[in-house]
Formats: C-alpha cells, sequence, structure tokens
C-alpha cells in the first residue's frame, strides 16, 4: 500500500498544476494589457482610454483570481489524496494486523500441541487406572465381606 505511493509523480502532478495555473494567470493579464492597449487605440477619446484601462485592469485582476483558486484546488485535492492514503494505510496495518495474530496463535497452538496431546493421553490413562482401583475397590469390598461372614 505504501509502496505504490509515488511521491515523485504526485510531486510532478503538483508542479505541472502550479505550471499551468501561472500559465492560466500569465496568459489574462497579457490579454488584459493586450485589451486595453486595443480600446486605447480604437478609441481616441479620454472617456474611451478610461473604459479600456478599467476593461483591461478588470481583466487583470481576473487574473490574479487564478493562482489563489488554482492553489486551494490543489491544496483540496492533496488533503483528499492524503485522506483517503490515511483510510488505504489504515485498513493495510490493520489487516496485516490482524493477520500476524492468528498466525501467532497458529504458531503457540503447533508449538504446545504435543503436550495437550500427551496431557490427553495422560488422562486417559488415569481415567482407566482409577475405574480399575474402583472395581478392585468393590472387589475388595465384596472379598472382606465374605470373609468376615464366615
Amino acid at each position: 500500500m505504501v509502496k505504490s505511493y509515488d511521491k515523485h509523480n504526485e510531486a510532478s502532478q503538483i508542479a505541472e498544476n502550479a505550471k499551468n495555473a501561472v500559465t492560466a494567470s500569465m496568459a489574462v493579464e497579457i490579454g488584459a494589457v493586450g485589451l486595453g492597449a486595443l480600446i486605447t487605440i480604437l478609441a481616441s477619446t479620454a472617456a474611451a482610454d478610461i473604459t479600456g484601462i478599467i476593461a483591461a485592469s478588470v481583466v487583470a485582476a481576473l487574473g490574479l483570481f487564478i493562482v489563489p483558486t488554482k492553489r486551494r484546488k490543489a491544496k483540496t485535492e492533496l488533503h483528499e489524496k492524503l485522506a483517503a492514503l490515511r483510510v488505504k494505510l489504515v485498513k493495510s496495518l490493520t489487516d496485516e494486523f490482524e493477520k500476524e495474530i492468528k498466525q501467532s496463535q497458529q504458531r503457540i497452538e503447533d508449538a504446545i500441541s504435543p503436550y495437550t496431546r500427551f496431557i490427553r493421553a495422560e488422562t486417559n490413562n488415569i481415567e482407566k487406572i482409577q475405574a480399575e482401583l474402583k472395581e478392585a475397590s468393590v472387589e475388595i469390598y465384596k472379598l472382606q465381606t465374605e470373609v468376615e461372614s464366615w
């Protein structure tokens, strides 16, 4: 999971987005200057000059909003990707932890299985011996009562 995260690819994507934002901003700024100059050339009156300057200023101001907007978008995308990566990482770690616990339990059970078999076998032997002792005790009691009755 973590191995599959390509930080170089992610960095190049962020750099490409930033480059595109700066390029778009520059294009708008150049367009604003060009628009202002065009309107100034086309109109010879002072009112038209002011209109051209205002129009160029509006377009230039719009260009200044491109970079912060792209930056906000890039930050949002990065936060979303990090959140998704965090969720995948937690799931991966949880799965791996549970797998390790199961393997550890299996190794413990495998390690103690000879002893548990031995305990079961000895318990069966003891139960047989106890049953035989009980039978012998009953037989001894019968013999004692028979001897005493003579």
